[in-house]
């Protein structure tokens, strides 16, 4: 392990966050917001002197393994929550820095859970940097880095193949911070449109620019604690509900697109599974919801009628999709829903949105991947001699890909049931623990009972917030980064 490497691309990556945080500091001169003011202030000092301090005294000496690569992926995440949860906790808004980590652990990470009761209270500039955090994270901060990596003289492709989600990771060009630039751009494409289109809904500009952070980057920090119910607005939740697909669709199939390979896009077997998996969950949870006619708070007003045929499709679109990917956004209490449709929501939290896209969970592409070589084993033992390749787009994938997916899918099985042990050990009730793990892991947001959509996270045991904020950055980071770091092999020379 070269540790000289690793800590200056990781004070680079620190000076970089001292200098992002110039803008909600600008945000808070804007609206007069003097506590938080001061907490930016603080934290842009703290940040430049550390990232100042290891820069002076390491130097760049060798290029980036795959060993210095886990490491700086980790490292940096952890350092950017531990340093961008200083507004939080120095602004007042987080009585302790546990909570203050937790809420910028579910900023970066694009979780969505929150342990903040009225966020409407909040100074602008909180809230701004609550949904900043969310934006910064759903691309990755790792990824905008690399962009800048050329000039600094360092490789980028560990850092690449160590951030981006999923068990392949796919060049769009051959350089890679050219491809780091590519799908910043295309990042920076789906926001700008989606501003346009909700700032035509009729929301606010303030509302318009956190609610368009949170969406594609499908973290979820709403400037509501309704979050998107607050609108009571169709063309709002069905805007939110696009974008958020959109954002949890694979990135290069954007790119497939602008080189006019439609052909590829259309024939892409995790896409196909993704669309089909929430066409299905919709027509069952809407049907669920018209026929049971649960009781249901809109707009805060418990309503019995609320769940007619039209509703209950509107409200079934909205949030399966932003369950599927992670979107953390809220139009209705989901809690309220029929057992089927709740046990559904956690079931679909696991599997996820695609990879290479801004969503959590295991992801679709994994899931796919175990489905086919499930049915190929269920065949073999009827025909043994059988050679068969599990293929996806119509090309084989290798026995690697599967056996690494297979692996990954147990890994994260076991993380679950051990963090959710862990937090009924804290008195926890089954069903809340189960599901704020879950969702936590799959960075998805809101969980069940305590932790529900119309509640927060403020109530878990100071220990259960640590054990939380754990869960959100092993989803982020896929589990394995955050392992390895742990590993001494990883250290050795």
């Amino acid at each position: 392990m070269n540790i000289s490497i690793v800590l200056y691309t990781v004070s680079n990556l620190v000076l970089m966050l001292a200098a992002i945080l110039l803008i909600p500091f600008g945000v808070a001169l804007y609206y007069k917001d003097d506590a938080a003011l001061w907490a930016f202030i603080y934290t842009i000092i703290i940040s430049g002197i550390l990232g100042g301090i290891c820069k002076a005294f390491f130097r760049k000496k060798d290029d980036i393994g795959i060993r210095e690569g886990i490491t700086i992926v980790t490292l940096s995440w952890i350092i950017c929550i531990l340093l961008g949860a200083l507004p939080f906790w120095y602004s007042g808004v987080c009585a302790t820095y546990c909570d203050a980590v937790f809420e910028a652990t579910s900023g970066f990470t694009t979780t969505g859970a929150s342990i903040m009761k009225d966020v409407e209270s909040l100074p602008h500039s909180i809230l701004f940097w609550r949904a900043f955090t969310n934006w910064l994270g759903g691309m990755g901060i790792i990824v905008i880095f690399v962009a800048l990596l050329p000039a600094m003289g360092i490789s980028g492709y560990q850092l690449f193949s160590a951030e981006v989600s999923g068990p392949t990771t796919e060049r769009l060009k051959p350089r890679i911070g050219e491809t780091a630039k590519l799908l910043w751009i295309i990042y920076l494409i789906i926001t700008a449109s989606l501003f346009v289109l909700l700032f035509c809904g009729g929301m606010p500009v303030f509302d318009t620019i956190c609610h368009t952070f949170a969406t594609v980057s499908t973290g979820g920090f709403s400037t509501k604690n309704i979050s998107i119910g607050y609108y009571t607005n169709l063309y709002i939740e069905i805007v939110v509900a696009v974008f958020m697909f959109i954002c949890g669709c694979n990135f290069s199939l954007y790119y497939a697109c602008f080189r006019k390979e439609f052909k590829k896009v259309l024939e892409n077997s995790e896409l196909r599974f993704f669309v089909g998996l929430i066409f299905i969950a919709i027509i069952f949870v809407a049907l669920s919801l018209y026929f049971s006619r649960p009781e249901a708070f809109h707009g805060g007003v418990k309503d019995v009628r609320y769940y007619d045929l039209g509703n209950s499709f509107r409200y079934a679109f909205f949030q399966i999709i932003t369950v599927c990917t992670g979107g953390g956004h809220v139009s209705t209490d989901f809690d309220l829903w029929p057992n089927s449709c709740r046990f559904l929501m956690v079931l679909l939290m696991f599997i996820g949105a695609c990879s290479g896209s801004t969503g959590g969970g295991i992801k679709c592409v994994r899931i796919l991947l175990l489905l086919k070589s499930s049915i190929r084993e269920l065949r073999r033992t009827v025909r043994p001699h059988m050679v068969k390749h599990v293929k996806l787009s119509g090309e084989s994938v290798s026995e690697e890909i599967i056996t690494e997916s297979s692996v990954f899918f147990v890994v994260y099985l076991g993380f679950f049931g051990i963090c959710s042990l862990a937090l009924m050990a804290l008195n926890t009730d089954i069903i809340t623990a189960f599901s704020a793990v879950a969702t936590c892991m799959a960075n998805c947001g809101p969980g069940l009972m305590q932790v529900g959509p119309m509640a927060n996270f403020s109530e878990m045991p100071y220990a259960g917030k640590w054990i939380l904020s754990f869960c959100m950055l092993l989803g982020r980071l896929e589990i394995y980064s955050l392992i390895l770091v742990s590993l001494p092999i990883l250290w050795k020379r």
